[in-house]
């Protein structure tokens, strides 16, 4: 494997989390709201008509000549799961700010939430590589407007401070931080986070309220995730990145009032992470991975083909970490350098019974003679955490999953859980970012009682939204 594809796919899986619970999640909003309307039943219903629907990025799309300007495909969900009916936004798109340039990323992070409290979903979208006026690389955060017809209004955060390659937006995450039934909103740089405080108005630009800080090295921040470790009804933010000690690290930040702070730094993760009830007591645990460990210095016991920490929640934080990678007892495959095992994660209930699954996308994963065809890897929920009974292997060659697998695919590039049929069931969408010579696509797996099989899986490609050949899209996708 080059090094030009390494790190394409290492740019790849740092680019947004997964976690998602099926009432819309850590990012659900359950708040006082204006006078005639409802805060969103689900964080990802951004026109309000129910059902829930999902924001794909394509962050190296290009737009008007502009190469990796950016852009972001919404695919519209239905009584039988998601549609090819979209929204395509870019940077040209009508009531969407700025204008596509060459390395923008639009779309490099997505997240969504009800921000202001009407009663849609609004969506986040981050561009890590926006120049704002003399400022190179500052990059900058999007907020579009949901409603019947979403996404025709929008407004930018400001920016404290603008320095060069600054990358503001290089992740998102929403969630209420404080327990005060809003929404906040999180943005992540490589070198802090930034918080913007509920109470959003679309008459207004948002200004920070705080930024994250730690006593001693910072972590250069890679993803973000949100959910209730502690069990106190405030969400808590898990941050993953660098050390740059050569270890790896994941920070949480506890929500309380005023603002979170950081209760506990475990030295996992890096590539990314995802929170979720896997063991059904009521903390949500966490999940990080480790795809390219040969850059780091520790004891790889996957000999370069990426590994997964779990550890469980709880009212005093994480317990010891539970190691999972392909040579695990009970685990499909084995372990080839490179694999990209963890490239990216997802926690959520896929059978209903209250317990989520742990799935592991590797984008990486060689099937048979076809190098990086990619495969996800589905770890059951039980009471006792992580189970390695059961464990299933999905691809591209698996039985009634549309496609065939491919040289170069990467499926299994994102991950996500949510209920799109309305079953009381997660359903997994998995995207492949090269899918048909650097075009992508989308796949949903219906979640069932015994679990993830192939039967009743569909797919989207990237011509299905009506996008170019060669756009990427499935890069990313949002919390």
């Amino acid at each position: 494997m080059s090094l030009q594809f390494r790190s394409l796919q290492c740019r790849t899986a740092l680019a947004t989390a997964t976690v998602t619970a099926l009432t819309g999640g850590l990012l659900a909003v359950v708040s006082a709201t204006p006078a005639g309307a409802a805060a969103a039943k689900y964080a990802d219903d951004f026109n309000g008509d129910g059902h829930r629907d999902v924001a794909i990025g394509a962050p190296y799309k290009a737009v008007g000549g502009a190469s990796a300007a950016g852009g972001v495909v919404v695919s519209l969900g239905s009584a039988s799961g998601l549609t090819e009916k979209n929204v395509t936004l870019t940077q040209s798109s009508a009531g969407v700010p700025g204008a596509p340039e060459e390395g923008d990323h639009f779309g490099m992070s997505l997240a969504s939430g009800d921000l202001d409290r009407d009663g849609y979903a609004d969506l986040v979208v981050g561009a890590d590589g926006e120049d704002v006026g003399s400022v190179e690389g500052q990059g900058s955060v999007t907020i579009l407007w949901g409603g019947t017809k979403p996404f025709t209004t929008s407004t930018t955060t400001v920016v404290d401070s603008p320095e060069k390659w600054q990358a503001h937006g290089w992740d998102v995450a929403v969630g209420d931080f404080t327990g005060d039934s809003g929404a906040d909103l999180a943005v992540v740089e490589p070198g802090a986070v930034v918080v913007y405080e509920g109470g959003f108005s679309r008459g207004s630009q948002p200004a920070s309220a705080y930024t994250l800080t730690v006593p001693g090295a910072p972590l250069r921040y890679s993803e973000a995730s949100v959910g209730d470790v502690n069990g106190d009804g405030k969400d808590d933010l898990a941050v993953t990145g660098d050390a740059g000690t050569g270890r790896p690290a994941t920070d949480l930040y506890t929500g309380q009032e005023g603002r979170p702070y950081r209760a506990q730094r475990v030295e996992d993760g890096d590539t990314a992470v995802a929170l979720g009830d896997i063991n059904g007591d009521g903390f949500d645990d966490m999940a990080t991975s480790l795809t390219w460990p040969d850059f780091f210095s520790v004891d790889d016991p996957s000999d370069g083909a990426g590994y997964v920490t779990v550890r469980y929640g709880s009212s005093t934080g994480f317990g010891d970490g539970l190691v999972l990678h392909q040579d695990t007892a009970g685990v499909p495959g084995a372990n080839e350098d490179g694999d990209g095992w963890g490239s990216s994660l997802a926690i959520g209930d896929v059978t209903g019974d209250g317990r989520s699954e742990l799935v592991v996308g590797a984008n990486g994963e060689w099937l048979g003679d076809l190098e990086n065809a990619g495969d996800v890897t589905v770890f059951r929920g039980s009471a006792s955490g992580v189970a390695t009974s059961g464990v299933v292997r999905i691809d591209q060659d698996t039985a009634g999953v549309p496609g065939a697998p491919e040289t170069d695919d990467l499926f299994g590039a994102q991950v996500r859980i949510a209920d799109y049929d309305r079953d009381g069931k997660g359903d997994l969408a998995v995207t492949a970012s090269f899918e048909n010579d650097r075009s992508g696509g989308l796949w949903t797996l219906p979640g069932t009682s015994s679990g993830l099989t192939g039967s009743g899986s569909a797919s989207l490609s990237s011509a299905d939204f009506g996008l170019a050949s060669g756009s990427r899209l499935g890069e990313t996708m949002q919390d």
